[in-house]
């Protein structure tokens, strides 16, 4: 059998189980939060399981067990889930596998966000969409949203771009543009960070930088005032990139199948290996100080890494340091 052949069997067979799969009912995240200071923001992206018929790729499903314990011993105040939460986003079975990984971070019952990745869109969208919005109530409407904690404002987008219509792209567009005027205009607002699924600038040897971010969302970004980080993940590592004076960081280390960040096409200030470890970061503000704190699964030397960007609370222009 060839191996295209082989790839469509195994899609099939891996139908027929999840259609076959009973039904539980979803565990849900709240997304409501106190406006307390001090608050401790965690992000994990790609948490989702190597597929069925990716018979070549890591599996890591202690590891990611092992991270997502790690996480919750470390009690953040938030969550942001950064795309990519389960494999096959119409697929029962899948959706109850994150419930029971994710068990130990939501007994917490902290605020948790979710962006909406590719896998999300995988099979049926009507039936992808009755699982995420069972879970995320912030997703009840519309796939693009902001979420204030600590004076931070998470702009949340749906970078999904082949899959969203012309009118969503573009209401979107509007709609991204018109808030980062706004939260830079809002003196209740600190900083800025921007949490989307694709990522504008990636070294990865497997996904390429998305071009329509790069050209119409990310110049709003970098003229906002207040646009400190802009997360994301899709590839599956950790990389930062300083583009004047913002900061970009991909997480994707929540224990998809890794990639090597091994392409010289942007500048990475991480000085790690190849091949980054699993991990999740964590955002805390310290007055006028945004922190974005990589942390690694605790199994043996990691070179971590700490990105800053101060708020100059006169003028409200940022500076970032390495």
């Amino acid at each position: 059998m060839g191996r295209l052949n082989l790839h469509i069997a195994l899609v099939a067979v891996f139908l027929i189980v999840a259609s076959c799969a009973s039904w539980k009912r979803p565990q849900s995240y709240r997304a409501d939060a106190s406006c307390d200071v001090h608050m401790r923001v965690a992000l994990i992206g790609d948490l989702q399981r190597t597929g069925p018929v990716e018979v070549w790729r890591e599996r890591n499903d202690v590891e990611r067990a092992l991270l997502l314990r790690q996480l919750a011993a470390d009690q953040p105040d938030a969550l942001v889930l950064l795309g990519d939460m389960v494999w096959w986003g119409a697929s029962d079975e899948e959706w109850d596998y994150f419930d029971r990984v994710m068990e130990p971070v939501r007994s917490l019952r902290i605020p948790t966000l979710a962006v909406v990745g590719n896998h999300e869109y995988y099979g049926e969208d009507a039936s992808a969409f009755d699982h995420l919005r069972a879970r995320f109530d912030a997703l009840s409407e519309v796939t693009w949203y902001t979420k204030v904690f600590d004076s931070v404002a998470y702009v949340v987008l749906n970078t999904n771009i082949e899959e969203l219509t012309q009118r969503e792209l573009w209401r979107q567009y509007i709609w991204f543009r018109t808030t980062m005027r706004t939260l830079d205009d809002d003196p209740s607002v600190r900083a800025v960070i921007v949490c989307g699924h694709h990522p504008p600038f990636t070294n990865s040897d497997v996904v390429s930088d998305e071009e329509v971010l790069q050209q119409h969302f990310v110049p709003s970004f970098l003229f906002s005032k207040k646009g400190a980080f802009w997360f994301s993940g899709h590839a599956h590592t950790y990389e930062r990139f300083a583009v004047g004076n913002k900061q970009f960081i991909v997480s994707g280390g929540g224990g998809g199948p890794r990639q090597q960040s091994i392409r010289a096409i942007h500048r990475d200030v991480y000085d790690g290996p190849p091949l980054r470890p699993f991990h999740y970061v964590i955002v805390e503000r310290h007055g006028a100080r945004i922190t974005a704190s990589m942390t690694p699964l605790r199994r043996g030397p990691v070179l971590p890494d700490i990105a800053t960007v101060d708020v100059d609370v006169d003028d409200r222009s940022l500076t970032s340091t390495e």
